[in-house]
């Protein structure tokens, strides 16, 4: 924290992984996609947590968290029951990825909750596929054919991709920036295409919001307590 003077203005969580194709855990024994995508994010924000409250109460303007999550939240719900896939015996590469973009909305809507009275607020953002990124390298195109059959048996609805299909790195950067930056869109929200568009239902369930960040203080092993109230 010496680094930033034990203040964080702006926070963007976009390290992840996608369409893992053999069901893989990480040290705690967490699937691997919920683990990069989610609980890893949780964990490291939670902790930065003195760290932008003092921010916001320093400079007096609002800081923020930015979510990387994805289109990809329309295959999966967050799969509550079975998360961890039965040890891998239900395991299939896109629901994991689903779930773990699910779980990255409910993430900012908690978050959001118990932190904007101290002048924090977060977003999740979409920010569209670029193929020299490399993140789906290992990915071949029935693999990304099958998430029709996969998103309509999740969810029941027709899965669609987004246009423009593929982005520039300026075009993929630009969603996560408006996130962090537009003064003028209100948290928590989800941003498509640098504008703020209502998710599925599913997504934006307060009391999964809520079950949610209780299962991840579960998983990574510790709680997290804030004063909602502004002092």
């Amino acid at each position: 924290m010496e680094a930033t003077n034990s203040k964080v203005n702006i926070l963007i969580n976009s390290a992840g992984n996608m369409g893992i194709k053999e069901y893989t855990v990480d040290k705690q024994g967490n699937e691997m996609q919920l683990s990069g995508n989610h609980l890893g994010h949780f964990l490291l924000t939670n902790l930065l947590a003195p760290a932008l409250m003092e921010a916001a109460r320093v400079d007096q303007r609002s800081v923020r968290v930015v979510n990387l999550t994805s289109l990809g939240y329309r295959i999966s719900p967050f799969r509550f029951d079975d998360y961890n896939f039965s040890n891998g015996k239900t395991y299939d590469l896109w629901t994991s990825y689903g779930q773990a973009k699910t779980a990255n909305i409910f993430f900012t809507s908690g978050l959001t909750k118990r932190v904007r009275a101290h002048g924090v607020v977060s977003f999740a953002a979409h920010p569209g596929s670029n193929l020299d990124t490399e993140l789906g390298s290992h990915l071949a195109l029935d693999d990304y054919n099958s998430i029709f059959d996969i998103a309509k048996r999740n969810t029941g609805l027709q899965w669609v991709f987004d246009e423009p299909r593929f982005k520039t790195y300026e075009q993929i950067g630009a969603t996560p920036l408006t996130a962090a930056l537009d003064p003028d869109i209100v948290a928590p929200a989800y941003l498509e295409n640098n504008q703020t568009v209502e998710t599925l239902q599913y997504a934006r369930d307060p009391e999964l919001v809520e079950r949610l960040w209780k299962l991840s203080e579960k998983l990574v092993g510790q709680e997290f307590t804030y004063n909602t109230t502004s002092s």
